[in-house]
């Protein structure tokens, strides 16, 4: 696949925040993580994600929208940050102040 610059094979991420755009990951174990994807540019096999959490943005977030048209609610939940109100606030919910928004 074009586009990957970096290859992590058999390295575990721990509560970091992990941008899967440009890597590709093999074997690897992400724990407690918040993993950004944007464009899709990554290679993903054979990893295993616990207790982390997938933050879609920019095409990555159109393709789930579109996905959630043909599959319904389950088992896929997408929520569009931008929009007013997702989480009580009208602040609109950008990638610089997710990672705060995770700790609390």
């Amino acid at each position: 696949m074009s586009g990957i610059v970096t290859r992590y094979k058999n390295k575990k991420f721990v509560k970091e925040r992990v941008e899967l755009d440009g890597h590709a990951y093999d074997n690897c174990t992400f724990v407690e993580c918040l993993i950004v994807l944007e464009k899709g540019e990554t290679e993903i096999k054979s990893c295993v994600f616990q207790k982390s959490r997938l933050m879609l943005l920019g095409q990555a977030l159109q393709i789930a929208k579109i996905l959630q048209n043909f599959i319904g609610e389950k088992p896929l939940q997408v929520l569009d940050f931008a929009e007013p109100g997702v989480f009580g606030e009208q602040n609109k919910f950008t990638a610089e102040n997710a990672e705060s928004a995770e700790k609390d």
